[in-house]
């Protein structure tokens, strides 16, 4: 049997292991066979948690009782408890009441505690329920890192100032981001309650499945953050093409007048030339009714300029597109229209 020690020993690890992730049959099978090579007392104990953990619960035929012994009592000290935790409910350290430099061991200390007082189950108080429904709010809050960092910098403080009714719908309003009061607690001490919170084995999976819960909400919220900078991203690549389209429909209202403002030719009644200021284009207009419409302003001179050029630019685009079809250009000899267009277009 001593020869057996080591494996029986390897085996009641790998148990204990695979009843932590939830897989309590391998659990169960690994620890009968620790068993069966070196009978411990270990293992024994352990095959009785794993059997606690299975099997069902016992159905119980409830017993009559008079009406005196069905009524729920509740003391002054658990009024004034439910109603302290009620007061501070814009504050989840106070809620827990840990400080804020609270470690995630001494949250999860400090809900243990407060959901047992104040479990709907044992406490019959008048207000106990909501207060326990904030105190798995406040866990929930406080356990996330990036939950908690909104509430320490003020930004989930409008539930504080709602009242014990109100606060039930924004509950039922935000359920579904986490989980729920009660799943929370059956996650903490098991589904038949809180006689197993003892049992260490059994403690420690189940808190271990609400981890990987927490961890999966995170990895949601990271990926819908990801969506809306792929999408704000996205959009930006469209704000120089609404900049052209802008550019056009501008230069086509004032195309469509019936005597253009200006012109890159000589056309009649458009035979004054004249030079851009800031990019030397040349372009012809009409004394008579270029000048009266500036008048003496330089900033409509500026900004009708500016419109020639973008005009211009535009203009030498379709005919760089026009002379390389037409001419097949190699790329090492552009058009001198494209090799104006590339000047232009990196100076504007």
């Amino acid at each position: 049997m001593e020869s057996n020690k080591d494996e029986a020993i390897r085996c009641l690890s790998i148990a204990k292991s695979s009843f932590e992730v939830g897989d309590y049959s391998k659990a169960q099978r690994l620890a009968e066979k620790s068993k069966r090579l070196y009978p411990t007392e270990r293992a024994e104990q352990f095959l009785q948690i794993i059997k606690r953990q299975t099997d069902p619960a016992p159905k119980t035929i409830p017993l009559q009782k008079n009406n005196a012994q069905t009524d729920k009592k509740y003391t002054t000290e658990q009024v004034n408890a439910v109603k302290a935790i009620l007061a501070c409910s814009n504050c989840y350290y106070k809620v827990l009441s840990v400080d804020r430099t609270a470690t995630d061991a001494e949250i999860k200390k400090a809900y243990r505690k407060k959901a047992l007082l104040f479990h709907p189950d044992k406490n019959s108080t008048p207000g106990a329920d909501e207060a326990f429904k904030l105190i798995s709010k406040a866990f929930n809050t406080l356990s996330d890192p990036h939950k908690r960092a909104i509430h320490d910098s003020g930004g989930d403080r409008e539930d504080g100032r709602r009242s014990a009714p109100t606060y039930r719908s924004t509950y039922h309003r935000r359920r579904r981001e986490e989980v729920s009061p009660e799943d929370l607690f059956n996650l903490f001490f098991g589904r038949n309650g809180p006689r197993f919170n003892q049992d260490r084995y059994t403690d420690h999976a189940h808190f271990y499945k609400y981890q990987r819960y927490q961890q999966y909400q995170r990895q949601r919220q990271h990926q819908r953050q990801r969506q809306q900078q792929q999408q704000e991203d996205g959009s930006m690549k469209y704000f120089p093409f609404i900049f052209i389209i802008l550019a056009l429909v501008l230069s086509a209202m004032m195309s469509s007048q019936s005597e253009p403002l200006y012109t890159f030719q000589t056309l009649s009644p458009n035979t004054y030339k004249r030079v851009t200021s800031l990019n030397q284009v040349d372009y012809f207009v009409n004394p008579k009714t270029f000048f009266p419409r500036i008048g003496n302003s330089h900033y409509k001179l500026r900004e009708i300029e500016r419109q020639i050029e973008l005009d211009w630019v535009n203009e030498l685009a379709r005919t760089c597109q026009r002379e390389q079809r037409q001419r097949g250009y190699r790329r090492s000899k552009l058009p001198k229209s494209c090799q104006e267009y590339d000047r232009l277009a990196r100076r504007l």
